[in-house]
């Protein structure tokens, strides 16, 4: 291990980067299909609902609170605890589920059953359509502002093809996930907006520290043989990727093990962005400045000949 970290390996990555394009190009289409032929299992962040808080008279866990839901068919609510002592939790039921009476029927039968007057039910409110569509828009506006943010900063700090590197593979990693969701039918909500938003800039930092190594060595040995340059830049950095990617990762995979059913779908959010992630800031990213460069070569040769 002392060996691979302190000296770099001398694998060629661009040699696979067709075979990347057509794997990447065929993922994002499918991804993209599924998107628009079913659609998200939009949470009640987005499409509205009924949101209970309940006050106990002693300690509870959110497990025995979803225990008790899972007997009247509402175990998928969020749970979530208000202040501190394990004594006052916000239950949020999807819309889906029935008319906000409905569903604080079926509640108080569920926490009647396991805790009988342990508990009371302090506030019941309607969550409307109105307010989750006001969510969406914020979701999608705060991505297309970070996309633009990353542009003009990674323009300003580097290239404009490097910018332009830099953007594509996380609109590449966005919809990957997002697509991952649509597929398997997994409900989106607001944390999983974050956890795609943290993707983005886990992403782009590695992407970043790539492209930083790649001026370095732009500046020591120029652009003749740019091919070989990339290649050496990302083998210089992979003991760095490896290391901070796998122990992101299994973080991340404990947390989707042992953090809880509100934390699943965050937790599998931030996996596949993760692993997508590192997949395209090599694959994606470092040869799209080779595209790119030979693209503007020939536009100026183009010209000159002109």
């Amino acid at each position: 291990m002392r060996n691979f970290l302190e000296t770099p390996p001398n694998i060629d990555f661009l040699k696979l980067k067709k075979k990347a394009y057509i794997l990447s190009t065929v993922l994002i289409i499918l991804s993209i299909g599924v998107i628009f032929v079913k659609g998200f299992n939009l949470g009640l962040d987005f499409t509205g609902g009924t949101s209970i808080q309940v006050k106990f008279k002693e300690p509870v866990t959110s497990g025995d609170i979803r225990l008790a839901l899972e007997t009247v068919g509402l175990g998928d609510a969020m749970i979530q605890e208000v202040g501190t002592g394990n004594v006052e939790y916000e239950i949020r039921v999807s819309i889906k589920k029935g008319s906000s009476s409905d569903v604080a029927v079926k509640v108080k039968k569920a926490l009647d059953q396991k805790f009988k007057d342990k508990y009371e039910i302090r506030k019941i409110e309607f969550i409307g359509s109105v307010v989750g569509e006001e969510l969406r828009k914020a979701s999608v506006y705060s991505i297309i502002a970070v996309m633009i943010a990353i542009l003009i900063y990674v323009g300003y700090r580097f290239e404009p093809i490097f910018a332009i590197a830099a953007v594509v593979p996380l609109f590449h990693d966005a919809i990957l996930t997002l697509g991952f969701f649509a597929l398997l039918g997994l409900e989106v909500n607001l944390s999983v907006i974050a956890a795609i938003l943290t993707v983005l800039g886990y992403s782009l930092n590695d992407t970043i520290i790539v492209f930083d190594r790649i001026r370095e060595n732009l500046r020591l040995r120029g652009r003749k043989n740019l091919v070989l340059l990339i290649n050496q830049s990302i083998n210089e950095n992979l003991s760095r990727t490896i290391i901070t990617s796998g122990t992101t990762l299994f973080s991340v995979i404990a947390l989707y093990l042992f953090g809880g059913e509100s934390l699943k779908n965050f937790s599998l959010a931030l996996i596949i962005g993760i692993i997508f992630g590192t997949y395209s800031s090599i694959y994606v990213a470092a040869p799209l400045v080779i595209e790119l460069e030979n693209y503007i070569k020939k536009k100026k040769m183009a010209s000159a000949k002109a």
